[in-house]
């Protein structure tokens, strides 16, 4: 290569390189050099097979390509065909992902048809055949596939035209359609097709072409030309690479991404072992890279590599991407990634991309690449994490109080009406909410409910676009309602009287007050929450006694409540009023009432009560009756803390002497264990 180098590449201060004897070997013919997107991945053609038959190699570098691992045959390319099968031409997508490729098969459609092979993990599948319409019966080789896959350049056999005695071939390009398949080739117009034109390389940008050419300005055999496909859809006058070319023939070149560095193919003088031992040589093609000058340069990339996992399992998914112009609008083109996940998009100067990776059952994850004043090429790993659950974050609430609430969930396929029980609900006791993990791709009703409550539920559409994986939902449930009519009478005379009646809520502590005016002889009437535990109580505005007791609101819709006239020798049971065991301990829990009877003095200022205590018939006499002293005293003590003076408190205890009932069962002698408030006197 001296006299390349020394003299035609002086010029242009420019130096080609050949690369490493491991891969481009004096013992062997290489041909069709291709990389991949960022240059690590070299796939080329050679006749390293038994018995000097051409075979697909790939070698791999990790210093920029100063040094090259050994090439490994294609196994599951090489050993598809017959030992001299003719196979050829490869092109490797710049995501590395699928090899396209000729041969010359017996299934084939014509003399050579083209092929291709998707990468599975670190393998390659076998060929299959690109088929019709960009196979004929004719020949059609040496594929070339846009980065975004969506144009496939290769040359045919053109019968019409021979140059030299040669055959001569077009460059044709084939456009993929909506569906996915392929449209019918088109042979690219003039200027590019001319005369004799073969071996289409389309750059990293998708608007660069390098081809080898005969025509006039070259140099006198096949010459390698660019031409740019500019935004009017037509191709520029082709331009001669001379500072590669040389007066053999130049052919078969490939520029990585970044379109720094040229690979291509030279023929050179026959190394002179290799001459000796194969005498009908008659020359030797190897592989080249050369410096690339600025006038020769593609449009600037940005190359975007990396992984696609799902989220949690970190397992690759094999997605596809499909990118827009932001400004417009406008679609550009989709990609399929390889079933490891892995994938490489180069994206073009000029444009502000929008690009979404999508797959059925996952969710969509979208970023932007604003490329409309890319100076220089670019480089960036990317891994990208999808997701095939939602976790819906749900939180019930109690309509009236504003409480947080447990209930019922069930979920189900909105459009098939099907119970979904295999869908994880749990609760979280810290947040007093439920997550549900919800798959991506169906349409949901959530139905939500709980006793006494009214029921909810409501649509969650994950058929769509998901971008985010948490969301939140509240749901308000209305609790049921009865209404109940309080009935307040005379105790003694039955006629109705007017009273303010509190209700408590012993589960959820709300508190409904009614004032005495509202009523009307004596007939309350008060909307309660249906099954709902109560504490009542109903006292008149001055001269009765109160009431307290329990109540579940249920079917019973109505409620009687007798009122004892505050006069001399009347009796007030007070209820609930417990104590230590054997003690005249007050337990905490009798504390309610006892602030009632508080309230009932401090409403009548004018009364003077006895506190009477009374025991069931268990131990002695005397004991009984010292107990039931003590009770009554400790009552006394209790009120009195809360102002009550002495004078108007008078505590006695009748032990076992004056039982309600007889004392022949446990809930009778319950019956009998009380304390009881008669009036005295009446002060005026």
């Amino acid at each position: 290569m001296l006299f390349l180098s020394d003299h035609l590449f002086a010029q242009v201060n420019v130096k080609a390189k050949k690369l490493p004897d491991n891969v481009s070997s004096a013992s062997y013919r290489e041909y069709a050099p291709s990389l991949n997107a960022d240059g690590t991945v070299l796939i080329f053609q050679a006749n390293r097979k038994e018995g000097f038959n051409w075979g697909i190699y790939e070698t791999t570098t990790q210093d920029g390509g100063e040094t090259w691992s050994d090439p490994v045959g294609i196994d599951s390319i090489n050993n598809y065909t017959k030992t001299n099968d003719l196979i050829g031409g490869p092109m490797i997508s710049y995501d590395g992902n699928t090899l396209f490729f000729f041969a010359n098969l017996d299934e084939g459609l014509g003399s050579e048809d083209i092929y291709y092979s998707k990468r599975i993990g670190k393998e390659w599948s076998a060929p299959i055949n690109i088929g019709e319409p960009i196979n004929s019966k004719e020949h059609e080789s040496f594929p070339s596939i846009s980065a975004d896959g969506t144009h496939l350049y290769f040359q045919r056999f053109d019968t019409t035209l021979v140059e030299g005695g040669s055959n001569c071939f077009e460059i044709y390009v084939s456009k993929k359609q909506s569906n996915g398949e392929w449209g019918e080739p088109e042979a690219l117009p003039a200027p590019i097709n001319i005369g004799c034109e073969k071996a289409p390389r389309i750059l990293s940008d998708g608007r660069t072409l390098i081809f080898s050419s005969i025509r006039a300005g070259g140099k006198g055999d096949y010459d390698l030309w660019m031409s740019k496909l500019g935004f009017n859809g037509e191709w520029s006058e082709p331009v001669n690479m001379h500072f590669v070319n040389t007066p053999g023939p130049d052919t078969f070149a490939s520029i990585s991404a970044s379109g720094e560095t040229l690979y291509y193919l030279n023929s050179q003088e026959l190394d002179p072992k290799v001459l000796k031992k194969f005498p009908d040589e008659t020359g030797q093609e190897d592989i080249f890279t050369i410096e690339i000058t600025e006038e020769f340069k593609q449009y600037k990339n940005k190359t975007i590599q990396g992984q696609i996992k799902d989220l949690n399992s970190e397992s690759p998914v094999q997605a596809s991407f499909f990118v827009r112009d932001r400004s417009t609008t406008e679609y550009l083109f989709d990609m399929a990634v390889a079933d490891d996940g892995k994938y490489a998009l180069v994206l073009t100067e000029g444009v502000d991309y929008e690009i979404l990776a999508t797959k059925e059952g996952y969710s969509t994850f979208i970023f932007q690449e604003d490329l409309s004043s890319l100076s220089e090429y670019k480089r960036e790993i990317k891994d990208i994490n999808l997701f095939n659950h939602a976790l819906l974050n749900l939180e019930i609430f109690d309509a009236d109080l504003m409480q947080k609430i447990k209930g019922n969930i069930t979920v189900y396929d909105q459009e098939t009406n099907l119970l979904l029980d295999s869908i994880a609900v749990t609760y979280n006791t810290t947040s007093k909410s439920y997550q549900l993990e919800l798959p991506i791709g169906k349409k949901y009703e959530v139905k939500v409910n709980k006793e006494n409550f009214i029921d909810q539920s409501f649509h969650f559409d994950l058929s769509t676009m998901i971008l985010y994986q948490k969301f939140e939902k509240s749901v308000d449930l209305m609790p049921k309602k009865i209404e109940m009519e309080f009935n307040v009478s005379d105790a003694s005379t039955e006629e109705g009287i007017l009273a303010k009646i509190t209700l408590i809520n012993t589960d959820t502590d709300e508190r409904i007050e009614v004032d005495a005016e509202v009523g009307e002889d004596g007939k309350y009437k008060i909307e309660v929450r249906d099954g709902a535990n109560y504490s009542i109580e109903v006292r008149s505005p001055r001269g009765y006694s109160f009431f307290s007791s329990k109540l579940k609101a249920d079917n019973k819709k109505e409620f009687k409540v007798s009122l004892t006239e505050l006069k001399p020798n009347s009796k007030l049971p007070l209820k609930d009023i417990l104590f230590e065991s054997n003690s005249a301990d007050i337990i905490e829990s009798s504390f309610k009432e006892l602030k009632r009877l508080v309230k009932l003095m401090k409403d009548n200022p004018n009364i003077v009560v006895e506190l009477a205590a009374h025991t069931d018939d268990l131990g002695s006499d005397k004991y009984n009756i010292r107990l039931s002293e003590n009770r009554a005293k400790s009552v006394a003590m209790y009120v009195m803390e809360f102002g009550i003076p002495k004078n108007r408190l008078v505590p006695k205890g009748y032990g076992e002497t004056q039982p309600t009932v007889v004392n022949d069962t446990d809930e009778n002698r319950a019956k009998n264990r009380r304390v009881e408030l008669m009036v005295l006197e009446i002060n005026n």
